[in-house]
Parts: structure tokens; C-alpha cells; sequence
């Protein structure tokens, strides 16, 4: 007869993929002038993972001036949009026109700028601008403080943006107006000052790389042999996973975190070794199987590793020979909504 062994830890990991986000307000800093936009339009939808991005989109955003306290008013807005890391990075935001008491310079050209990019020098004194444009507002009343600007946009693919229902721009932004019977100016940028009607999904995607976890043949061995040589018998691989939004990690055992035979009987200790697994800074086993569910922070399109790691706790002296002892852990990664609160940085667990 074969002396007992602990061939094999076998390895499933599921994930899903695409689910809805949710609402998040976009803010602006307190400032003298300036201007925010908005839509409540359907959202067109971009799939971090899709193969083609956004093709031209034109969406309608509500665009308001902010006027200084004390009866001020808002007369020109010199901007362009940048994002607020690289993700965002190569999109395309091109204004078309404008309705209401306003009139708009710089159409027809892309006014949106990489991280980190320099933009262009704000100049409120042209209507030539470029790589900008500037809103002139001629009203001098509230009704006046709203406009609305139809814009082209485009997305390339694979943007590692967050999941979220809609896109945010800062805006760089250089505006002038009168006050108490006095001229001023302002410039500086104003955070998720623009908010685009484009609903991010949010995605997963996840694989295992490294082998078998793979114990060797341990009918020799005996309890204390195992404990004195920890490093030998504790097995690692790491789960593979990229995501645009946060996500959950499950872990489950077929066997309750002991390996047997097929045909054996995990009730009898005489044909089962037991081992304990971690996994996203958890370790359950046999005597406490239960995996309390981890919400982990986005991963971001760049592969991130969550270690797995088996350690086996028993020797194989006392055990019916087999060359079979094997258990199957799955693991189960599921998408979140978009700004779900809370989450961890798993792959430092």
C-alpha cells in the first residue's frame, strides 16, 4: 500500500462582472467667479474593460457662473478641463454651442489637458481662443446665472477611471466681472467643477497564477515534523485581480479545510489532514471554517495580487495511505457599486 500523501490543494476563482454604480455630488471650492456644469440626462455608458471606449457622445450640460457675494456678477470665464489623476488621461471634450445669455468662444476644439499638462495661458481679452473657450454672460440678472452648452465627447478604451455614474473635470479657469461698482478677477481650479453625463461601469476581472498547492508526500512524516518545518509545508499562489470599482472576496472549502480521499471519510481523523488558509488577511481551518466576506478598494486596471497561502498542520503517520488527499477552495470576487463606503487595500492584507 502507498504511504498516505497530501498531493494537492486544487484552486477555483469566480468573478463577475458589470454592475451599476452610485450617485456621488459633485463640489466646488469657495471661490470668487468661476462656473460649474451638470446634466441629468441619460447616461451614455463606458466600460473600462470594453474593447472600443466611448465613440463621440454629445451631451447637454446646464452650466452655471458663480457670482462673488454682494451683488457681484460674473461677466467672462476663460476654462479648460483636466482630470484629477492619469486615468482619465487622452479624452476629448469639445464644446459645439451655447443657449441663453451668453455668448461662447472657442468651439470646435478639444479644451481638455492630461495630468500634469500644462495648459494654455487664459487670455479674457480675445475671442480667438486656443485650446480654451470663454463664456462672455450679457445678462446681468439670476435668470441670466444659467446657460446651456452642448458638448462632444470621447473616451479612448481602457481609461482606468472609477466606477461611478458620472465623469468629473476640474476646471482651470481664469474669470472677471464687476461688484459694488468695482472690477475683479479670479482664476485657480475648481474641483468636479464639470460633471459629465457618462456612467463608468464597474468591473472585474480576476484569474490565479502560481501552481497546485501541493504538500508532497508526507506518510513519514509526523505531527512535530510538520511543525518544525513550517516553511516547507506552507504553500503560496495569488489571486490575480483588476477592477474599476470596489469589490468582495469570499472564500469556501468543498471539504471544510481538511483534505481527504475520494471515498474517504472526513469524519475520521484517520483519513484526513487537516491545514489552515489565508486569504485577504483572513485564516479560517477545519475547527473555524467560516470566511467573513472582505469589501476590498478598487484594484484599478493594473493587476493587483492577493496572496493565498495553505499551511498544512498534520502529519501523515497516523493516516490510511493515499495518494489522494486533496480539498478544493473556491474563491468568489463580485464587482460593487461604484462609491460603495469602506473597502480595503486587500493586497496589503
Amino acid at each position: 500500500m502507498n504511504r498516505s500523501a497530501a498531493r494537492s490543494l486544487a484552486f477555483a476563482a469566480l468573478a463577475a462582472l458589470a454592475t451599476t454604480a452610485l450617485p456621488e455630488t459633485a463640489s466646488a471650492q469657495t471661490i470668487t467667479c468661476g462656473i460649474t456644469g451638470s446634466a441629468v440626462a441619460q447616461a451614455a455608458i463606458y466600460d473600462p474593460f470594453g474593447n472600443t471606449g466611448l465613440p463621440t457622445t454629445r451631451v447637454t450640460l446646464t452650466m452655471q457662473r458663480i457670482n462673488p457675494a454682494g451683488g457681484g456678477k460674473t461677466a467672462l470665464v476663460a476654462f479648460y478641463l483636466t482630470g484629477q489623476d492619469e486615468g482619465s488621461n487622452n479624452a476629448i471634450v469639445t464644446p459645439i454651442s451655447a443657449a441663453g445669455s451668453v455668448t461662447i468662444y472657442g468651439t470646435n476644439q478639444n479644451i481638455f489637458y492630461n495630468y500634469g499638462t500644462p495648459g494654455p495661458l487664459l487670455n479674457l481679452a480675445t475671442n480667438t481662443p486656443q485650446g480654451y473657450m470663454i463664456v462672455e454672460f450679457t445678462g446681468n440678472n439670476a435668470a441670466s446665472d444659467f446657460v446651456t452648452v452642448v458638448f462632444d465627447i470621447q473616451l479612448p478604451r481602457n481609461l482606468d477611471i472609477p466606477a461611478n455614474p458620472t465623469i468629473d473635470f476640474d476646471a482651470n479657469y481664469h474669470c472677471s466681472g464687476t461688484g459694488g461698482g468695482q472690477p475683479f478677477e479670479d482664476e485657480g481650479v475648481i474641483p468636479n467643477a464639470v460633471s459629465f453625463p457618462i456612467k463608468v461601469l464597474s468591473g472585474l476581472q480576476a484569474s490565479y497564477s502560481g501552481h497546485v498547492l501541493d504538500f508532497g508526500e508526507v506518510g513519514d512524516k509526523t505531527d512535530a515534523d510538520i511543525a518544525a518545518d513550517q516553511d516547507n509545508y506552507t504553500k503560496s499562489g495569488w489571486v490575480n485581480v483588476r477592477s474599476s470599482g470596489p469589490y468582495t472576496v469570499d472564500m469556501v472549502s468543498q471539504n471544510g479545510y481538511l483534505l481527504t480521499f475520494p471515498g474517504g471519510n472526513p469524519a475520521d481523523p484517520t483519513q484526513r489532514l487537516l491545514y489552515t488558509a489565508t486569504f485577504a488577511g483572513q485564516s479560517v481551518n477545519n475547527a473555524s471554517p467560516t470566511y467573513t466576506t472582505v469589501i476590498c478598494s478598487r484594484a484599478t486596471l493594473d493587476t493587483k495580487q492577493l496572496p493565498l497561502t495553505a499551511e498544512l498542520n498534520e502529519g501523515g503517520t497516523t493516516k490510511a495511505p493515499s495518494e489522494d488527499y486533496q480539498d478544493i477552495i473556491s474563491i468568489t470576487l463580485a464587482p460593487l457599486a461604484g462609491g460603495t463606503p469602506g473597502g480595503l487595500n486587500c493586497p496589503a492584507l
